[in-house]
């Protein structure tokens, strides 16, 4: 991750055998679907004007960007545009930046897990509106496009209102000067809202306004919920309001929350009445080790590509006590390089794991089930695709071309959008 702080801050070896070798290919021509920018926004009353700070929030992974190599590193060029329209689609504000950034080593230009995050702040009075916002790599010329309506509430002095939630992805208590500064704190955005094994706590701030005059107590409570299970958090505590803006910093774990799409809820109630309240969505990111505490035979099922039907069969039946336990022995007996901390094929198949579910799923099936799933997984991504979905007389195919493999299979739809491998396939993998 990178926090961009100058004066223009932006914010597998492969074989279907016990011991495989993970097929070296180069990205070819199918697409990657998986997303490369993404925005947010929260808005706060400003204290000295009728006005709200409107601060966008964005995050770019460095990989959707063009580098060009120099002396000393790599460098991309890029621009943000911001743009405000109200109801009628008339622009009211907007705001752009251009920035250059460096990194030191190729392998930080294509990083999936490197990125950074900015903010461009505006100020706008209460109504409806729609935000978009631009990125333009400048050495290639592609442009990203996001667009979000959003609604600044009415500034009333006679009713409680919150400002917007922002999610929070760091927080310290730095006193450096950052554009990402909040009452003395650094607060780094979780742009994409998006929680997982890595970071199992939800943190989050905002701004509680219209307190009366003489401070008074009142119920402040949390509610968590699904679109299958409406409760599935509630937390209640008390607050005293007054005429001061009555500022939160706060956090809830997420520990036992299986991989989906949550609303985070919060209200203010007075003798059982709710007096205000905001929600906001967010989403706990699927992993393995998420889905291994969750769903463990499904965990296990997902090891078909590298594992022995022997090994699964032996995970299955591991007591619950000991299954994390043998998980990581499992992953640290195919480990290529068991010296070193980091195991490289179980974090390439996991990449790949997570790009077919992404790529390839359908209504009745993930994509790690199909037969694109299945190849892909096991020779990666291919040098090339031959995409046929237009062809008279024939039903839609794909060519998949592995060069140094010296491979190449053939998929064809079903006619219900699956495409299924075609005989004769590889001679060394079937789907179980």
């Amino acid at each position: 991750m990178r926090i961009v702080t100058p004066i223009f801050l932006f914010c597998f070896w492969l074989v279907l055998t016990p011991t495989w070798v993970l097929g070296q290919t180069s990205f070819g021509y199918l697409e990657e679907k998986e997303p490369v920018f993404f925005v947010d926004y929260a808005a706060f009353r400003e204290e000295t004007s009728e006005r709200f700070r409107l601060e966008v929030h964005y995050k770019i992974l460095t990989k959707a960007l063009t580098f060009i190599k120099l002396e000393t590193g790599f460098k991309t060029s890029y621009e943000v545009q911001v743009f405000v329209s109200n109801k009628i689609n008339k622009q009211v504000t907007g705001t752009s930046m251009e920035e250059d950034y460096f990194v030191e080593s190729y392998r930080e230009t294509r990083s999936p897990s490197d990125f950074l995050i900015n903010q461009l702040v505006l100020s706008l009075y209460s109504g409806r509106y729609k935000l978009r916002i631009r990125l333009i790599d400048r050495n290639s010329g592609s442009v990203f496009e996001l667009e979000k309506d959003f609604k600044i509430p009415s500034r009333s002095q006679k009713k409680i209102l919150f400002s917007d939630v922002e999610f929070i992805r760091q927080l310290s208590d730095s006193t450096e000067e950052s554009k990402f500064n909040k009452r003395g704190r650094t607060v780094i955005p979780s742009v994409s809202r998006n929680f997982g094994d890595t970071d199992p706590t939800l943190m989050f701030y905002y701004e509680i306004y219209g307190g009366p005059q003489v401070p008074k107590a009142y119920v402040l409570g949390y509610e968590i919920s699904h679109l299958s299970q409406p409760f599935l958090y509630h937390e209640t505590t008390t607050v005293v309001l007054g005429p001061e803006v009555f500022v939160v910093f706060d956090s809830l774990s997420l520990k036992d929350f299986p991989s989906g799409y949550y609303t985070l809820k919060v209200a203010l109630l007075e003798k059982g009445r709710e007096k205000a309240k905001i929600e906001r969505p967010f989403q706990v990111d699927w992993s393995h080790l998420n889905l291994l505490k969750n769903d463990y035979l499904k965990a296990i099922e997902q090891l078909r590509y590298v594992a022995s039907s022997d090994e699964i069969k032996e995970l299955k039946e591991v007591p619950k006590e000991e299954r994390l336990e043998r998980w990581l022995e499992f992953w640290k007996s195919k480990d290529p390089t068991p010296p070193t901390p980091k195991n490289e094929l179980k974090d390439e198949y996991y990449r790949r794991l997570k790009y077919v579910n992404l790529n390839f799923a359908l209504p009745t099936k993930e994509g790690w089930e199909t037969d694109m799933g299945m190849v892909y997984m096991i020779y990666g991504h291919p040098d090339e695709v031959e995409k046929h979905p237009f062809d008279r007389d024939v039903r839609a195919f794909q060519r998949w071309y592995y060069y140094n493999e010296n491979r190449v299979f053939l998929f064809m739809d079903r006619g219900d959008g699956e495409y299924e491998l075609q005989t004769p396939y590889d001679g060394k993998i079937r789907r179980y």
